[in-house]
């Protein structure tokens, strides 16, 4: 593992001791990986500590928030030492060993690894040297020496995880462009004063006059039926897509007799359920086939869109003439029955269909992800054992070993994080990529 430099000084010292110039270099203090290092050189010349005397030195590493001693250095003076092997020899007494001893004229290459703590993170620490001095019969503090000030140590690189998108059943996908599609949850029964017909997605099947045979060839049935046979095949080729309700409305046109015309529109819807039904074998019960009789609602709409000259007098009768047959006799006698004439040629045509087909589905949400995103939530509060658990069942899907990775890692198991990681980045995960980048350069 590549070790990540925080802070590295180019720092050369000169303190004096009893009179000698002791020199520290090459003072440094940087954190790779959950350690932080703390380095320095110093060059010991002869004099500097009394033959007598001991002195000893603890390098310090504090900040505003808290402190740390680390490990002492002591350097004994020639008489000093002597006397202290004579002691041992003769009366048994014995020194506890300080992990850095050295005499006058001699040099300590000191460095110490210490784990690193989120405090040292909070604000610049600096290092340095506590002092005391020991002879026959005492201990004299002496004044502590800074050695490296305001050093900002960057935390431990902690892993990313970002929220996974669901992906959307075939339904929803399919339900963004073919807007027939409605999910079950907007469905009502068909009503006599719904108008099904303004909805720009709903498609239609085209009927000859006075006919309710399906033909394909006729106008665009052939594309509009092989398009809702096609949706509703995806559909239940799903595994997280059902179709909840079909509603068929059957319409006709609202010239001629009234109980000619309710029959046909009846008709109508029922061939085109049978049609559909013939491909797919589907339940009755999927089916809602609705008569919708006469279309005079929808002929309303296209009168009121028209450029007819007398169109307010139409509206009028058609809005306030309840009996349908009669409304018909006085829209054909209106200005010598022109205006009926043009909408035998333009508006009616466009009645003569089976009316209007929606399709209502039924979707199960995309449960890993929703597992995933609450596993990164746990993580947030610190419960890595729960993240784990929760996905680790759904450890085949690609898209988890980002976050259990990351759970892995602030849990302390970094070797399997990384394998983890690894894993994902080899599924073209972005994050993981970069996380592995980060971690092994930190």
């Amino acid at each position: 593992m590549k070790r990540y430099i925080v802070f590295l000084p180019v720092f050369v010292c000169t303190l004096f001791f009893a009179g000698a110039e002791v020199k520290i270099d090459d003072a440094s203090i940087h954190r790779s990986g959950d350690s932080v290092y703390v380095d320095f050189t110093m060059t010991i010349p002869d004099r500097t500590v009394g033959s007598d005397y001991v002195q000893r030195i603890t390098p310090v590493l504090k900040n505003q928030s808290d402190s740390v001693a680390l490990d002492e250095i002591e350097i004994v003076g020639k008489r000093k030492q002597k006397l202290r092997r004579r002691e041992e020899v003769l009366t048994g007494k014995t020194y506890d060993p300080v992990p850095y001893q050295t005499v006058n004229g001699s040099e300590v290459k000191y460095a110490v690894v210490l784990p690193y703590e989120p405090w040292m993170s909070e604000t610049p620490v600096e290092l340095s040297l506590a002092r005391e001095r020991e002879g026959c019969c005492r201990v004299s503090p002496l004044p502590g020496i800074a050695l490296c000030r305001e050093v900002t140590v960057a935390p431990p690189y902690q892993p990313q995880v970002e929220p996974v998108p669901p992906i959307p059943s075939v339904a929803e996908r399919l339900a963004e462009v073919e807007k027939v599609l409605f999910p079950m949850t907007a469905y009502e029964p068909y009503s006599e004063g719904m108008k099904v017909w303004r909805e720009k997605g709903a498609l239609k099947v085209f009927f000859p006059l006075d006919k309710s045979d399906l033909r394909r060839d006729y106008r665009n049935n052939a594309e509009t039926l092989d398009k809702i046979v096609d949706i509703l095949k995806q559909i239940y080729a799903d595994d997280r897509s059902d179709v909840g309700k079909i509603l068929i409305v059957g319409f006709a046109s609202p010239e001629g007799p009234k109980l000619r015309n309710e029959r046909l529109a009846g008709a109508r819807a029922q061939v085109l359920k049978e049609y559909v039904n013939s491909y797919l074998q589907l339940p009755d019960s999927t089916y809602e086939v609705a008569n919708g009789g006469e279309a005079w609602g929808e002929l309303r709409d296209m009168v009121e869109a028209s450029s007819f000259d007398c169109k307010e007098r139409m509206l009028d009768i058609i809005d306030n003439t309840p009996d349908p047959n009669r409304r018909e006799w006085l829209l054909r006698r209106l200005e010598d029955g022109k205006p009926f004439a043009e909408m035998l040629k333009s508006v009616f045509t466009e009645q003569r269909n089976s009316g209007y087909m929606r399709v209502y589905y039924t979707s199960v949400p995309d449960s890993n992800a929703i597992k995933i995103n609450q596993a990164q939530q746990l993580i947030e509060r610190e419960d890595y054992e729960g993240a784990i658990a929760l996905l680790q069942p759904i450890q085949d899907d690609k898209r988890s070993l980002n976050t259990l990775a990351a759970a892995y890692y602030r849990k302390g198991d970094k070797d399997h994080a990384l394998t983890l990681f690894r894993q994902a980045a080899e599924f073209g995960d972005k994050m993981a990529i970069q996380n592995v980048k980060n971690i092994e350069n930190d």
